[in-house]
């Protein structure tokens, strides 16, 4: 009788210091900063999309028709993909913000980037192994800006999934 006194407390401490996911995100990738429907591919081959995200977003970062998207190429490489209408994009970095903002004025378009260079001063990065794509934005004299967005896996048959975009500012590697 007195082993389970000793065993019941530990039993209820740990059970009640369970972390969920969601807030392992927020504590590693920054607060919820928005959602946008996403779609998995079930296609494979060149010039095919792993996934593909879009939103009317109205955020102080991103705004207008942000489609976000890892596709593939002719030769299976993968890049990320920044599409939309009308985005204003206020990172800090007046190259990508500009380029941006007058490849989409008026018109769908999309900038698409390889990454070549981790650490320089835009990243995209994709880990399938967690569905996290993030998007690293250093400007010189900013706060650096980091969304991350999580795209659950499919259920079923289904392909379309709700995203989840976090957002971070400050100065990280």
């Amino acid at each position: 009788m007195h082993k389970l006194l000793y065993f019941l407390p530990l039993i209820l401490l740990t059970s009640c210091t369970s972390i969920s996911n969601e807030e392992i995100r927020i504590e590693e990738y920054g607060e919820h900063y928005a959602s946008m429907d996403c779609w998995w591919s079930k296609n494979e081959g060149p010039s095919t999309p792993l996934f593909w995200c879009d939103k009317q977003m109205d955020t102080p970062l991103i705004s207008g028709f942000v489609s976000l998207a890892i596709e593939r190429d002719a030769e299976e490489e993968q890049f990320f993909s920044i599409c939309g209408t009308d985005v204003i994009l206020n990172s800090g970095y007046d190259l990508h913000d500009t380029l941006i903002a007058s490849l989409t004025n008026n018109n769908y378009n999309c900038y698409n980037h390889y990454e070549n260079n981790i650490g320089n001063e835009f990243d995209s990065i994709w880990d399938p192994e967690i569905n996290i794509l993030q998007i690293i934005w250093r400007p010189p004299d900013d706060d650096h800006q980091v969304l991350t967005l999580h795209i659950p896996s499919p259920e079923g048959e289904s392909v379309r999934v709700l995203g989840t975009v976090y957002h971070k500012t400050g100065f990280f590697n």
